[in-house]
């Protein structure tokens, strides 16, 4: 059983419990407690919901101290999370220890083999400069303060998921921290079923420390490596109408594109509809797959190219720490444009009835087919890579008081959006929530069953979360 710093230790062995921990991690690890300079802004995260205040901030700068911490920590019993970015609702922790990644970070990148090399806190736009340099690209996510590995070990949904998968199926090898302290190598030859569970399920198992991922040439998304990006507006009347098109347009398998249909609230124009499409091809490509909406009389249109390292770029307004911002990820059977009306319509009664959360964002993301070979051919043991159309809920305010009111707008939305859905084809995202049901979020019962040995066989303490025991 776990306990906290206050139940294990006095106030006078708590001072030795973290002096002994100093003295085990490199000198130019930091070992932080409340009150000591930089505690505070360490403790700064992309959202204040349900923001805790460890007992201790760790920031190590190697592989060592972290498997140094975490068997401390392991051997007193005093729970523990893991962080990088700041983004997850499981690395933050009450009284505990939270081994704060941000100073231990690397990216080695192999272009001959098309492989990199990731390692620790390494956030989402530092990967992409890196592999930018050397003329490579990988399945990132849509935040440049992400932190990669959590992202992918979690699954790692992506708007290059028609070209190359999902991004634990872009997983070679790994290195990983277990509950003793251990660093185990996973990879196809040394404990490849350890390498399974990380490539979708990572986060149950250890801190994972490095990941080795395929890279690929910049030429998969266009011409000189770039990618279209064409942004379509519509007045939120004609949410069914657009929704329609959207849905004839992407369900055509003569192209490869990604992109977020969405209700947001625009400071000028206040509540717009806006089509975010990428498309892996050229400019004219581009125009001519979408003609459909482009000609269906937009508020406006605008086309841009864009490269690997950008890709984020211009979701940096959604990525500042602070204030209470939720986001949430649900697999949808398919898009279906009554039920996107209904949400829009959802999004305006929010907004009405809880002033201060105009930035609210509610979206439909969609990926088209992805071949069934590369990176496909990988197994994983994320059970949602079918999954090609998302729900995803963005909500965001100032005022803690209302938490649950927005809360059930969420779960509302999610009710809206699998309406005629059977609740055993219902998805869920780990990386996003893990309150539902274990099924929803890994479909296949046999690799749930190895999953749940494999937990009893590498964490049967639960020392990194008790989901799957």
């Amino acid at each position: 059983m776990l306990a906290s710093f206050k139940q294990l230790f006095s106030r006078d062995s708590i001072g030795d419990f973290v002096s002994d921990l100093r003295s085990k991690v490199s000198e130019d690890s930091q070992v932080l407690t409340q009150g000591d300079p930089g505690f505070a802004e360490a403790n700064e995260r992309w959202t204040d919901i349900d923001r805790k205040t460890p007992a201790v901030i760790v920031q190590p700068v190697t592989e060592h101290d972290v498997a140094v911490l975490v068997k401390a920590a392991h051997e007193a019993k005093i729970p523990f999370v893991p962080a990088s970015g700041g983004h997850s609702p499981w690395s933050t922790i009450e009284d505990g220890i939270v081994i704060d990644l941000s100073k231990f970070k690397d990216v080695c990148v192999d272009a001959d083999q098309h492989k990199v090399a990731v390692r620790g806190g390494v956030l989402m736009k530092e990967l992409q400069i890196a592999l930018s340099e050397k003329h490579q690209f990988t399945t990132v996510a849509n935040g440049n303060t992400v932190g990669a590995i959590p992202y992918m070990i979690g699954g790692g949904i992506s708007s290059y998921t028609p070209l190359i998968g999902y991004a634990c199926e872009n997983i070679l090898a790994a290195r990983i921290v277990v509950a003793n302290g251990d660093v185990l190598v996973a990879s196809e030859t040394e404990n490849p079923d350890l390498l399974w569970a990380i490539r979708g399920a990572g986060q149950f198992f250890g801190i994972v420390t490095e990941l080795v991922l395929r890279t690929h040439d910049p030429s998969l998304m266009g011409p000189d490596g770039v990618r279209q990006l064409g942004t379509i507006f519509y007045p939120t009347a004609r949410a069914s109408e657009v929704c329609s098109v959207l849905k004839n347009v992407v369900s055509a398998n003569d192209h490869a594109s990604a992109g977020h249909f969405m209700v947001m609230n625009d400071p000028d124009k206040g509540r717009i509809l806006m089509v975010a499409a990428q498309y892996f091809g050229t400019g004219p490509e581009l125009h001519a797959t979408f003609k459909p909406l482009i000609d269906s009389d937009p508020l406006d249109y605008l086309h841009q190219p864009s490269t690997f390292e950008k890709h984020s770029d211009h979701l940096a307004w959604m990525c500042p720490k602070g204030e209470f911002k939720r986001f949430s990820q649900t697999g949808l059977t398919s898009i279906n444009p009554d039920n996107f009306s209904r949400l829009v319509d959802l999004h305006k009664e929010l907004l009405e009835t809880l002033p201060g959360t105009e930035r609210s964002v509610f979206t439909i993301e969609w990926h088209t087919k992805t071949p069934d070979h590369g990176p496909r051919e990988t197994e994983t043991s994320f059970g949602l890579k079918n999954i090609d159309t998302w729900l995803n809920i963005l909500t965001w305010y100032t005022d803690p008081s209302i938490h649950e009111q927005v809360l059930r707008f969420d779960k509302r939305a999610q009710e809206i959006m699998r309406t005629d859905t059977n609740e055993d084809a219902f998805v869920s995202y780990t990386n996003t929530s893990r309150s539902d049901p274990i099924s929803h979020r890994y479909k296949d019962a046999a690799a749930v069953a190895k999953l749940k040995e494999l937990k009893r066989h590498w964490d049967p303490e639960g020392c990194f979360t008790k989901e799957l025991l």
